[in-house]
């Protein structure tokens, strides 16, 4: 591809606003061609802030005007495999917040149609792109862990419920495990290698619910015209225990707000029989020589937004295929629906 990539920005939240309009308009190799949003005045500010050629309230027309050759979709959940599917029929690469959508079936339908038409899928799985992530992930390719056998995935809040659309079951498909559990889980998952599920065991619960505790402050969705009601149907706690084919288990916690302490990040610790790990701090822990060995290998910190946005862009111009792409964002979904099927169904969710 000769000319820099033509791409659509599809939900101008403040995630987009933040991340996706500042590196792709500084990208060399991307130009952020239109914007689209229900809120048509956002739609139009945004166009005259960043100088976007053209702005929309609705994707359909877009597509018609506009030439692209791929969309950022940054809508909420439920919307994600709609607009793909419109975006897929005329051949355009389609890249989506996370998680993938919120249906199995509907995924399905759209991967399959992604496949006839040759478009290109990535699922904005941040965390990926860390770079103690990635290091910890060479560590794990290399063996230095040898066989895997049990792995921890935690972050809490105290209180983090965001407000908005979130907390609509209809529009976010879940709580506390959709928005930042896919993350977390995630990124265990493929720490651990991607490995196929076994079964599942999943409690999640609406336990805290619109508190009113004071002098907090929590994040707050742009849109406000979703969720004007301040509906809240969604877990703001989950946790789960993830049985693999080939033998590992998975530890998963994730809450919005608790009464307890706070993490500072994503926790995860992998043990194997030869080795283990933590992040973060990223931490490596061995034998050497018959003695105990722990070291924190050393490095600068990237912007993990901006190399997944980079990733992308180039995945697009040279054909690649990313990261994180469409099929393992349907694993994922696949396991987030065990862990609320558990949950809902009181048992334990087996695959055969």
């Amino acid at each position: 591809m000769k000319h820099p990539v033509r791409i659509g920005l599809i939900g101008l939240g403040s995630i987009a606003e933040s991340t996706h309009i500042v590196h792709l308009t500084s990208s060399a190799h991307a130009e952020l061609t239109a914007v689209v949003d229900v809120d048509a005045d956002r739609a139009k500010a945004i166009s005259k802030t960043y100088e976007v050629k053209h702005y929309f309230q609705k994707v359909e027309d877009m597509l018609e005007k506009v030439e692209l050759d791929a969309v950022m979709i940054c809508t909420p959940n439920s919307t994600h495999i709609p607009i793909a599917m419109k975006c897929a029929e005329k051949g355009i690469h389609v890249f989506m917040e996370k998680p993938i959508g919120t249906d199995l079936k509907e995924v399905e339908t759209y991967l399959q149609l992604a496949k006839e038409r040759n478009v290109l899928t990535m699922v904005g799985m941040t965390h990926r792109f860390r770079r103690d992530a990635r290091i910890l992930k060479s560590y794990a390719d290399k063996g230095t862990f040898g066989n895997l056998y049990y792995a921890k995935a935690k972050l809490f809040r105290r209180r983090g419920t965001p407000k908005g659309w979130f907390t609509d079951q209809t529009l976010a498909g879940g709580g506390a495990m959709m928005d930042i559990g896919v993350h977390v889980l995630d990124l265990a998952w493929w720490l651990m290698g991607r490995p196929e599920v076994q079964s599942i065991t999943g409690k999640t619960v609406a336990a805290l619910g619109n508190y009113e505790t004071k002098y907090t402050s929590g994040w707050e969705s742009s849109n406000r015209q979703l969720n004007k009601g301040n509906l809240f149907d969604v877990e703001d706690f989950g946790a789960a225990w993830i049985r693999f084919k080939n033998g590992v288990v998975l530890s998963l916690e994730i809450a919005w707000a608790l009464n307890g302490e706070e993490d500072e990040g994503i926790e995860i610790k992998l043990f194997g029989d030869r080795g283990g790990a933590a992040l973060s701090p990223l931490s490596i822990f061995t034998e050497e020589d018959g003695l105990l060995s722990q070291h924190h290998p050393i490095f600068e910190k990237n912007e993990p937004f901006k190399d997944e946005i980079e990733h992308f862009i180039e995945c697009v111009r040279t054909g690649s295929p990313p990261l994180i792409h469409g099929e393992e964002g349907y694993e994922v979904l696949k396991l987030l629906q065990g862990i609320y099927d558990s949950s809902l169904q009181d048992k334990e969710i087996r695959y055969e």
